[in-house]
Formats: C-alpha cells, sequence, structure tokens
C-alpha cells in the first residue's frame, strides 16, 4: 500500500512507538520519512483541526437491506479468503490493487466495504474517501462477523476471483 518513493508520515498512538515503528518500516527497506505526528491523532483533535470519519454499517444492518441493493458492496480479502466465501452480491476487489482499480467503481454510488474483520476494510474505505468516494461505509468485524452472526455465505463454484470489474 505505501509508495517507497513517497516520504512516509507516521501517525502513531503513544510517540514512544517511534523507535520500534521505524525499527519495523527499515527492516522492509522503508526508508523515506516526512516526519511523526507529536502527540498522534489525540493533539490533532484537541488542536481543533479537521478529521473526516468513516460511518459503519454492522452486520446486522447490512442482512437487513434486501437485494438489490443501491450500493457497491466490496470485499477487499485475500483471493484465498474470497475463495473461502463471501458476502452473496459483494464484488471482489483486494485491498493491494484498490487504486489502480478506483476507475471500476461507481463514484456516484454509495460503497460499503468489508474484509475479515473490519481493519483492511477500513485502510480502503479511508482510500476510497481520498480519492472523492464520498458515500462510503465500513463493515465493523467485517465477514468474521457475518458468519458468527449465522448469516448466508457463498463460495465461487469456479475459484474466479479475478471477477473485480464485474458485480458478484
Amino acid at each position: 500500500m505505501l509508495d517507497p518513493e513517497r516520504p512516509i508520515a507516521l501517525v502513531l498512538p503513544r510517540d514512544g512507538d517511534l523507535p520500534e515503528v521505524l525499527r519495523q518500516f527499515l527492516r522492509v527497506g522503508f526508508t523515506n520519512f516526512a516526519g511523526c505526528l507529536k502527540g498522534g491523532m489525540d493533539a490533532w483533535v484537541t488542536a481543533g483541526l479537521s478529521v473526516q470519519g468513516l460511518a459503519q454499517l454492522p452486520v446486522q444492518g447490512l442482512n437487513k437491506l434486501p437485494p438489490p441493493r443501491d450500493f457497491q458492496l466490496l470485499d477487499v480479502r485475500t483471493p484465498h479468503e474470497w475463495d473461502e466465501g463471501h458476502i452473496p452480491s459483494a464484488r471482489y476487489l483486494f485491498l493491494g490493487e484498490l487504486s489502480q482499480k478506483l476507475k471500476a467503481l461507481d463514484r456516484d454510488k454509495p460503497v460499503v466495504v468489508y474484509c475479515a474483520s473490519g481493519y483492511r476494510s477500513s485502510l480502503a474505505a479511508s482510500l476510497l474517501q481520498a480519492n472523492g468516494f464520498s458515500k462510503v461505509r465500513n463493515v465493523p468485524g467485517g465477514y468474521g462477523a457475518w458468519t458468527a452472526a449465522g448469516f448466508p455465505s457463498i463460495k465461487p463454484e469456479d475459484g474466479n476471483r479475478k471477477a473485480s470489474d464485474t458485480k458478484r
């Protein structure tokens, strides 16, 4: 997700985490840093600076919305996870390829994003917002919460996950 040619600005929960975070980045070859936000997001918010929120759609709310849905439901998990099962009517678009495939999405139609737990989908939703998508929601708990709630899932019959440009 990171471009090694662009400087990385770090926002950490605790300033004391900086040495370990830098060590981990350096270990995998990232050396171009723009800096670190002192005090993290708490300092940003306390300074009265702007923050953009991300709407959440719990699995119970998602399940209550009957097809045809008036939004794009994106599964951003790995190919293997998709093959293990996904939410009916979801469209597969791997998080690692999302920024290259934004044109395949309808900017005028709301987007609901899920992954296994909600972490990667939060990243995907933030990426969508940063690229001008204004109606974006994240599914907290993701596919794990969906299946734990006993909602239906499907597996691709032919294993075809390269359907990122087609609706499932």
